[in-house]
């Protein structure tokens, strides 16, 4: 069980242009020969960047990919961004060709980010939350679970979520060990999980596991995430797309977020309780630093 969870729904760009190498006009030939060159990897290009590199018009790169099957090159790119193998950091890295501090660094993360935020929002359906929501709210038992870089965000759902309801639990983040940890779970529990690439095996087990044992699983992930998709309940899918060298987490941590604070609202009273309960607790304990006054002016 297992395997990447990446599937090319159609055939790869180099793929394409061997197929068709033989209806290619001389000028389509140079710009099939400089994609070839560099390994297909449109990301690299604008339209207009990789007409210059071919020494070829818009209107012969435009004719190229159509005759590829594309819409158009908008099409081509998006579907080699969706196709990146994996996620490392070295392929960004080799992507980088002057020191970050001169490429308006923070104001392309910041610009990538509410990207990948608007986008996300915009294609979660709204019926996907509420079903997320209930499932977490009425489960009897909740087990938070998140591998590699997606264990912070699953650390602060886990927070969130043990503040409004009793019984959540976070599973350890190197893997399964030992069936301890998920013994007992049924149809009345449900597991949230995070699983943004790079994913080990260990999630969609578990995600299998519980759908043998008929317990509900929201799952919080990126396009990537075809195969593990299929063996939850439900699954919000966030954009992820990096600014340089490392994805973004920013609309999967908005996501949670927005899930507990709906699964709050779902629970009414019982939270407000429990929320409540906790900070006597912390009055008495002493334990947080109060907010500090500033000096006067």
């Amino acid at each position: 069980m297992g395997g990447n969870d990446h599937e090319d729904s159609e055939d790869s760009l180099e793929k394409r242009i061997f197929g068709a190498y033989d209806i290619f006009s001389p000028a389509e030939l140079r710009l099939a020969d400089a994609l070839i060159k560099c390994h297909g990897d449109l990301a690299r290009y604008s339209a207009t960047e990789l007409a210059l590199e071919a020494s070829v018009s818009k209107a012969t790169t435009a004719r190229f990919f159509q005759k590829l099957g594309y819409t158009d090159f908008r099409h081509a790119r998006r579907q080699a961004l969706q196709s990146r193998p994996w996620g490392s950091p070295l392929e960004a890295l080799a992507e980088l060709t002057e020191p970050l501090q001169g490429r308006g660094n923070l104001g392309r993360h910041v610009a990538n980010d509410i990207h990948n935020l608007t986008q996300t929002a915009e294609e979660i359906p709204p019926q996907d939350l509420a079903r997320a929501t209930g499932i977490l709210a009425n489960a009897r038992r909740i087990l938070v679970v998140g591998f590699r870089n997606s264990h912070s965000l699953a650390s602060y759902a886990f927070m969130v979520l043990n503040s409004i309801k009793p019984d959540v639990r976070l599973l350890g983040p190197n893997g399964l060990s030992s069936p301890e940890q998920i013994v007992g779970l049924g149809k009345d529990d449900a597991i949230l999980a995070v699983g943004f690439r790079r994913r080990p095996h260990a999630l969609p087990q578990l995600l299998e596991t519980a759908g043998v044992r008929g317990a509900n699983s929201v799952l919080i992930a990126d396009s990537t995430a075809r195969k593990t998709a299929d063996l939850a309940t439900v699954t919000l899918t966030c954009k992820n797309q990096g600014a340089n060298l490392f994805d973004s987490y920013v609309s999967g941590l908005t996501i949670l977020n927005f899930l507990c604070s709906s699964v709050a609202l779902n629970i009414g009273d019982p939270a407000w309780a429990r929320l409540s309960e906790i900070e006597d607790l912390h009055d008495a304990f002493g334990d947080l630093i109060q907010p500090e006054k500033s000096e006067p002016c």
